[in-house]
């Protein structure tokens, strides 16, 4: 079998010398205030729609009380009462109200 792909020789990688990997991370870093730093200019943050949705989403829930008392009641009332009804239709409509609010997944290919 040859070592050879598109006529290039293959070759064990090589092991930098001591030292050498750090010393190139270190000229990298934006926090050695090296060559990369001032190339790439002032430091920047940028939030994606996503990012912005989920935290507008977050705080809305932090709004909201884990716990309705007024439905954990109305709900064990019916309960016990025998009362209690399951409504798949409106399951599958809040279902798919929910969905609406998410935002579109390019990942997917339905």
């Amino acid at each position: 079998m040859s070592g050879k792909i598109s006529g290039i020789p293959s070759s064990p990688p090589t092991t930098p010398a001591k030292g050498a990997g750090q010393a190139a991370a270190a000229a990298a870093s934006p926090a050695s205030g090296g060559a990369t730093a001032a190339a790439r200019g002032a430091d920047s943050v940028q939030i994606t729609d996503t990012a912005s949705y989920l935290v507008t989403a977050e705080q809305a829930l932090n709004d909201v009380p884990v716990i309705n008392p007024g439905r954990l009641a109305q709900v064990s009332d019916a309960l016990s009462g025998g009362t209690y009804r399951i409504s798949p239709e409106r399951i599958a409509n809040q279902l798919l109200q929910f969905e609406q609010l998410l935002p579109d997944d390019p990942t997917d290919t339905e």
